[in-house]
């Protein structure tokens, strides 16, 4: 909320508040208070800043050695080991090192689209992950993050394990979420 007692969004936020009434920080008026200098806190601007920027979505699934990223239309982009030197001892340790893999990625594809901030929508398998420390890092990495568990439905669950595949033969534009196919 803001100081005024204005919602954040348009849209239920974590805390399950409901935001669809106006004065929102990422809705329609928000460039406008965004100029005005009326968004105060940082939250608010980012807010506001990732309303304007692309909307992201990946999958994510791990192993104790392994990865798996998958894309909007559900297409594995990258499955491959955790480095060396990354100690992976336990199902939630592999959740978070592979939902920070995917923001990392995210983070990528905000910049090569250009924008300051984007908003992701991140589907975990494991429902154990460290959602603070995956919160963390989504939003140094400029990413609003909307995380997900979804043990039963994700791709990334589903690929093969022995097929390595490396993220840069995607192309990155593919994990934009554009329903309307508008840019």
């Amino acid at each position: 909320m803001t100081e005024d007692n204005t919602p954040l969004s348009d849209q239920p936020g974590r805390d399950g508040a409901d935001r669809s009434h106006g004065g929102s920080a990422d809705g329609p008026d928000s460039i406008q208070a965004l100029a005005e200098g009326k968004l105060t806190t940082p939250e608010q601007r980012m807010a506001a800043l990732a309303a304007r920027g692309p909307y992201l979505v990946l999958w994510t699934a791990a192993t104790l050695r392994t990865f798996t990223v998958a894309r909007p239309d559900r297409m594995v982009i990258w499955h491959s080991r955790f480095h060396a030197d990354v100690v992976i001892d336990s199902t939630d340790v592999a959740a978070k090192a592979g939902a920070l893999q995917a923001i990392w990625l995210a983070a990528r594809a905000r910049d090569e689209w250009g924008a300051d901030v984007a908003t992701l929508r991140l589907t975990v398998a494991h429902s154990g992950v460290d959602r603070t420390a995956v919160e963390v890092a989504a939003i140094s990495s400029g990413l609003i993050l909307d995380l997900v568990v979804d043990a039963t439905a994700n791709p990334a669950l589903d690929h093969q394990i022995a097929r390595w595949i490396d993220w840069w033969t995607s192309d990155l534009g593919t994990l934009i979420h554009n329903p309307q196919g508008l840019l």
